[in-house]
């Protein structure tokens, strides 16, 4: 092997082709009725088509330079608040209910990552909360948790 980027490729190439063994098992249906393995397996041809496409790059001069000058480039600081934010968000999704914590997430990074006027934040955040709170509760008519202030 090469490098780590192709061992890892097949590692997910195994696990790729075991979830598109196995989702067979709970039956594919058809395009216009799928089955419950129909989405399991589509995921399962998107992984080790992307874990075939990984090790066959690799391959190249030229490749492994660029993925390690990408990751060297990322902004760790806003990567770690995001990922604090979406744990929190989920953390709080069912006391404090959809709309009210869509609200704050949205806020927050509106404001703390991409650092707008508090004008464009607040407009910004409550759209946002109140469009996907029309999209999933009103039109798809999903059950979404109303938290501690009933809404």
């Amino acid at each position: 092997m090469k490098n780590n980027d192709q061992r890892s490729s097949l590692i997910w190439l195994i696990i790729g082709l075991a979830i598109l063994v196995y989702s067979g098992k709970y039956g594919l249906g058809q395009m216009s009725s799928p089955g419950p393995g129909f989405v399991p397996f589509l995921s399962g041809l998107v992984i080790a088509g992307l874990a075939l496409i990984v090790f066959f790059q690799q391959f190249g001069n030229g490749v492994r330079e660029g993925l390690e000058g990408l990751w060297r480039q990322k902004d760790w600081p806003v990567t770690l608040k995001v990922m604090g934010a979406l744990i929190l968000y989920a953390v709080f999704f069912q006391t404090l209910g959809f709309l009210l914590v869509t609200f704050l997430l949205v806020l927050y990074l509106f404001r703390a990552i991409e650092p707008l006027g508090w004008r464009k934040v607040i407009a910004g955040a409550l759209g946002t909360a109140f469009s996907a709170y029309l999209i999933f509760d009103f039109w798809l008519q999903a059950q979404l948790p109303r938290g501690i202030f009933g809404f």
